[in-house]
């Protein structure tokens, strides 16, 4: 199956263009903070790096990653990642559609229509009887006990029963895909200013191989390998 026309459901592409005085190295360079984070591993291979995240932390900046490449070719910086919790959010309402189909269609074969429209002709003719008046019993009564409910109890039987419907599974369906549509703009963005504004920084500031924004929270602990 060819997934390269649906694949950006759930990938990350874009491109920046570079200075042309900067070369692969001098570019990984500047993005390199990025990726010394806690469970990142990543490799510099020539023009092309590669990086890999297992249990994001949420102070990593490009969390929502779980995998992918930059590579620098004409002048022009190439990025192209993927990311499962995009995935997740556009197949959730699909699994919840589902869910909520079983659920009506388990309710109509156990209570089918002729039966259904039985009980509610029962029920209405109940609701027409008046509720029969008990006298109270004196010892009861002496006793404080308190006197019987008159009430039917009808709705409280109605809630108990109520018939299943596709409303929660649409109200559920919306807010997965808000999140993929909100999510696949922007993270876009975010990761992309990113990238350019640290591309953009100087030179005489940024070391052949380091360019941190300040101290790690987890200097020391970052997987990385070159």
């Amino acid at each position: 199956m060819n997934l390269k026309y649906i694949d950006w459901i759930w990938r990350v592409r874009g491109s920046l263009p570079l200075q042309p005085s900067h070369s692969a190295a001098q570019a990984f360079g500047k993005l390199e903070s990025l990726f010394e984070e806690k469970n990142t591993t990543y490799r510099i291979d020539g023009d092309t790096l590669t990086f890999t995240k297992k249990n994001q932390l949420p102070q990593d900046k490009m969390s929502i990653f779980d995998n992918g490449s930059l590579r620098v070719s004409g002048g022009v910086l190439r990025y192209d990642m993927m990311s499962r919790a995009l995935l997740a959010c556009f197949l959730a309402p699909l699994l919840f559609f589902a869910l909520g189909r079983i659920g009506v269609a388990v309710d109509q074969w156990r209570n089918p229509p002729e039966v259904v429209k039985a009980k509610a002709e029962a029920a209405k003719k109940r609701s027409r009887v008046k509720a029969e008046e008990v006298p109270m019993n004196p010892v009861d009564k002496f006793l404080g006990a308190p006197e019987p409910d008159k009430k039917k109890g009808g709705d409280q039987i109605g809630k108990r029963n109520r018939k299943p419907s596709m409303t929660t599974a649409y109200v559920i369906m919306g807010v997965f895909f808000a999140l993929w549509v909100g999510g696949r703009i922007l993270e876009h963005r975010l990761i992309h200013i990113r990238f350019r504004k640290r591309l953009a920084k100087d030179d005489a500031s940024t070391s052949l191989w380091g360019d941190r924004d300040g101290p790690s929270p987890f200097t020391g602990e970052a997987a990385a390998s070159r």
